[in-house]
């Protein structure tokens, strides 16, 4: 109960000012754009990630990222060398500078007298003497090496010496035959291991792009559940809409009939007072009859329409309903009857003399008076319980059509969500397909860089292997002519004596 000195809270919300209300619905609008917002970045940052995931895990990024590997440690082992190599040479021209100094101060030492240009040129001679013949004993130390160790040459030596050879090392044969068969097996079984690693990681995609299809499915499922029944939601509406129009139509008909029943009533009024002026007793019979079975006609079609109404939804008709409409043929049979009765006694009033009519006319006045009571009383009761009736039907239908309606926006924007995510799904899968075409773009790129840089290498290698070949072969020819010419002994390995004393 509101206190009369408070305000309801209804009056309370009626007196809030437009711009209240405008400020509430922009803010209700800023919070809405804010969450669709951070939905949309939420769902970005998860597609970068799931495609950075997606990279990462590839069987294509685990090979390049072993061939780096590889690489970076093939890179570093040559740096290694080549600082170790850098570190030798220059411990090597550090101990000549320092030779050469010491050398450079004994001669000065005891050649005080020479000139400095002299003493440089000595030196210069006396350094590229040195290199001569550092030179001359490495090219010699080379030659004996290639000597020793050329398999062609090794091989015609090898000959001469058959029958001098012992036996044959197959030991060291079998180990490197050996050797090259586990170097084998473990490649097999490492492009086993890939190739495994890359049929796992296929059928994992697989297995998630059926995942994916099969919510898409499902998605496609549940949106035309939903498109079926907002259809039927429509179909129901459009004979709710219907019930509606034939319920108002039945109403207007019924005002229709209250009216050209008031307006008898007062043409019936105006006629009766002509009528007292005339003192005709049988023509105001037979007038009145007129106007009693008038009123009977239109009353029994007031209740035909009812009863005819009532039986077309009979089937969802209630207790009262069924009742109303017994009533309503009960009131019509009764009517027909005293239609009936009147026009008989119509009949009757032609026989009738002056006084007789008089009084037949006083008489039937009052019983006319009293039936117009009844069937008014009864009519009024009809025509209250039928606008009763169709009252509660129109309020049905539109509590009936607002639900409907909200149950179609709730639909509308089920669907319209459902919608938004296909379209995500969508352009995930598009994404995905552009990120895996450049990937495989960017390997085809880089293997064919590969191959074309280790065709150049290969083409100038080979052109190196003719030319050394092309050297060795020369060299080969000469050193077999000397061989040949020479005659050849076997190698004698000393034995070590046993100690007798």
């Amino acid at each position: 109960m509101v206190l009369p000195t408070l305000q309801s809270r209804y009056a309370i919300k009626q007196l809030q000012a437009p711009q209240q209300i405008i400020q509430r619905k922009q803010e209700i609008e800023a919070e809405k754009k804010a969450q669709w917002a951070q939905t949309a970045n939420y769902f970005k940052v998860q597609t970068r990630h799931n495609s950075v995931h997606s990279h990462w895990t590839s069987p294509t990024s685990a090979v390049i990222s072993n061939e780096a590997y590889r690489g970076q440690q093939d890179k570093e082992e040559k740096l290694n060398k080549l600082e170790q190599r850098r570190n030798h040479l220059a411990a090597i021209l550090e101990g000549e500078k320092l030779q050469f100094q010491n050398e450079l101060s004994s001669i000065r030492q005891s050649s005080a007298r020479e000139s400095v240009p002299d003493m440089k040129m000595r030196a210069e001679n006396l350094r590229s003497a040195r290199e001569k013949e550092r030179k001359a004993v490495a090219d010699e130390k080379l030659y004996e090496h290639w000597i020793a160790n050329d398999p062609d040459l090794r091989s015609i030596e090898q000959q001469k010496l058959q029958n001098l050879q012992p036996e044959i090392w197959s030991d060291q044969l079998n180990e490197k035959r050996l050797a090259q068969q586990e170097e084998e097996e473990m490649n097999l079984k490492y492009q086993e291991e890939l190739r495994q690693r890359i049929n796992e990681q296929e059928q994992l995609e697989q297995e998630e792009q059926n995942e994916r299809k099969r919510r898409i499915e499902q998605l496609k499922y549940i949106l035309q559940e939903q498109m079926d029944e907002l259809r039927d939601k429509e179909e129901e509406s459009e004979l709710l809409k219907q019930e509606e129009e034939r319920l108002l139509r039945e109403q207007w008909e019924l005002d229709q009939y209250e009216e050209a029943k008031q307006q008898m009533e007062k043409r019936y009024v105006q006629q009766d007072y002509g009528r007292q002026l005339l003192r005709q007793h049988k023509a105001k019979l037979h007038k009145r009859a007129k106007e009693v079975q008038e009123k009977l006609e239109l009353d029994m079609k007031i209740l035909s329409s009812i009863a005819h109404a009532d039986e077309e939804s009979r089937i969802e008709q209630s207790e009262q309903r069924e009742q109303l409409r017994r009533d309503a043929l009960h009131m019509l049979q009764q009517f027909q009857q005293q239609m009936k009765l009147e026009k008989e006694k119509e009949q009757e009033l032609d026989s009738m003399f002056q006084e007789e009519a008089a009084k037949q006319w006083a008489r039937r006045e009052q019983e006319w008076e009293h039936e117009k009571e009844l069937r008014e009383k009864l009519m009024r009761q009809v025509m209250d319980e039928r606008q009763e009736q169709v009252m509660e039907k129109l309020n049905a239908l539109k509590e009936q059509q607002q639900e409907t309606y909200e149950k179609r926006q709730a639909l509308i924007a089920e669907m319209e969500q459902a919608r938004k995510y296909d379209l995500i799904e969508k352009q995930k899968q598009v994404k995905e397909r552009e990120d895996k075409k450049q990937d495989l773009q960017r390997q085809v790129s880089i293997v064919k860089q590969e191959r074309a840089q280790s065709r150049l290498e290969l083409e100038k290698q080979d052109a190196l292997e003719r030319e050394d070949k092309r050297q060795m072969d020369q060299l080969m020819r000469q050193q077999k002519a000397v061989i040949s010419a020479t005659a050849v002994e076997p190698k004698f390995y000393g034995r070590r004596r046993a100690n007798w004393n």
